[in-house]
């Protein structure tokens, strides 16, 4: 778990729960919608990407590699939307969204490391190659190669600078069609990704769903996946961690 080490003074003094995030994030919206289930008081820190608030030397001092979410925990910074979401769990419990049943929990994390598994490749993939994004621009890139230690990520933006090219995109849109079908079996059968209640593996995945739709992803063929979006939009932390948000 990315829990770092810091001896920033200005991290150091902050108390209580900070997050550091922007508004259409899919890994923003999931965290925000873990401190929203919990009923957690945090502190808003919005960073606008297309001015790459992120890639100030401030905000790597929180988060290395200059992504967001992250979040400061009474002076300790955590980064990485899944690893957040396992932190807020071990410590503030209650209510929890993590099954005690072990084999249910390794069911969670199959689901968790799955979104992780088709973060670059897929989803960021598609939502850049299909409305044209940019979030970092030429001069930047030297100083951001630097600085940022995941090559992966570099190399994504060098290529976000130039538009994806269609083979890219529709590898994109493979990845994640196969990963919705996994979904919509399971959701054929069950109101929930694992088990018979709502935990992180929901949290985790609602997102994708409404990052996606608002990229015109065609989700007709998956009508479990529908309705299990519907379902889960009547609680009040999709509201208030999502709707809100929304630009």
């Amino acid at each position: 778990m990315p829990v770092l080490e810091t001896d920033s003074a200005e991290i150091l003094k902050l108390k209580g729960l900070h997050l550091y995030h922007t508004n259409v994030s899919n890994c923003s919206m999931r965290v925000r919608l873990l401190l929203e289930e919990k009923g957690l008081k945090w502190t808003s820190h919005h960073l606008n990407l297309v001015k790459r608030e992120n890639l100030q030397e401030w905000y790597f001092r929180i988060h290395p590699n200059g992504l967001v979410p992250a979040m400061v925990d009474n002076g300790v910074p955590i980064t990485d939307s899944i690893d957040i979401l396992y932190y807020l769990e071990e410590k503030y419990p209650t209510p929890s969204f993590l099954p005690t049943n072990m084999t249910e929990q390794a069911e969670v994390r199959h689901w968790l490391d799955l979104a992780g598994q088709i973060h670059v490749k897929g989803v960021k993939t598609f939502v850049y190659g299909v409305s044209g994004l940019v979030t970092k621009n030429r001069d930047d890139m030297a100083r951001y190669a630097e600085m940022e230690p995941d090559k992966e990520l570099v190399a994504f933006h060098w290529r976000s600078l130039d538009g994806f090219p269609q083979e890219e995109i529709e590898e994109a849109l493979t990845i994640l069609e196969s990963s919705f079908k996994k979904l919509e079996i399971r959701l054929k059968k069950h109101n929930y990704l694992v088990g018979e209640n709502y935990t992180l593996a929901d949290i985790t995945w609602i997102v994708q769903y409404v990052l996606l739709e608002r990229k015109k992803f065609d989700f007709s063929p998956f009508p479990y996946i529908q309705a299990w979006a519907e379902r889960l939009r009547t609680r009040p932390s999709y509201k208030l961690a999502i709707t809100d948000w929304q630009p």
